[in-house]
């Protein structure tokens, strides 16, 4: 899958004609995913080992970055920043006029694999939610998923963070009469994940789930996206 991206105009040159590169990501990856993806590999290791080492992994390189340590590494290299103005060279650091972080920047192995990798120019696409995956809780069942009525379900994507006080937005299931009941309540909601409660009142049949999310300042437009297969509720 190649990197995809497409161009708009630049607005830090003179030239009009000036354009720079958006890249769009393909997927959205998470620690869950990249655990996913790990033993898919035909590792021995478990879920729990994974989640277990890289918890230990994070732990160590997060304290050693605290310290004042640099850490290299493959995929990136890490150490403390300190960001502000000193008022000369007897000037000490001062919290509400200087700030720590953690700068870092491509390793090796990420540079060669990035520098090595495919492109595309596609067309802009229209900013809306992206709707890539939906889980169950209750029947943890993500693929041609089953709805379970009272039971909490996710869905993972893109711009999926909306307006929870415009009525027009929001979590909706969609009958196969049209008929449409929106989500009410909603534990969890960032661009990339919605976690929320099924509604009690879904009958038994087939359902979509749409997003919907208004775009724009002024004359905002309502924008909703669906998942690509039908949710049965039982």
């Amino acid at each position: 899958m190649p990197i995809n991206y497409y161009l708009q105009p630049n607005p830090i040159t003179p030239d009009p004609n000036d354009h720079s590169a958006r890249v769009i990501s393909n997927e959205v990856y998470d620690l869950d995913k990249v655990i996913e993806e790990m033993l898919l590999t035909g590792t021995t290791i478990t879920k729990a080992d994974a989640n277990a080492v890289i918890e230990v992994f994070f732990s160590v390189i997060s304290r050693a970055v605290a310290k004042g340590s640099s850490v290299n590494l493959p995929l990136v290299n890490i150490k403390a920043g300190i960001g502000g103005i000193f008022n000369g060279m007897d000037d000490f650091f001062d919290p509400d006029r200087h700030t720590k972080s953690a700068n870092v920047t491509p390793g090796v192995m990420l540079s060669k694999v990035v520098e090595d990798a495919d492109v595309e120019k596609v067309f802009r696409p229209l900013a809306e939610p992206i709707l890539l995956k939906y889980t169950d809780y209750n029947s943890n069942n993500s693929i041609n998923s089953m709805l379970t009525a009272g039971g909490i379900g996710e869905i993972r994507g893109k711009q999926l963070k909306f307006d929870k006080d415009n009525l027009e937005e929001g979590i909706f299931f969609i009958a196969s009469d049209g008929m449409a009941t929106k989500v009410a309540v909603i534990s969890n909601r960032t661009e990339s994940k919605l976690v929320f409660f099924i509604p009690l009142s879904l009958a038994p049949g087939n359902y979509t789930l749409e997003v919907r999310k208004a775009y724009g300042t002024t004359n905002r437009i309502i924008r909703k996206s669906a998942l690509p297969h039908v949710l049965k509720a039982g």
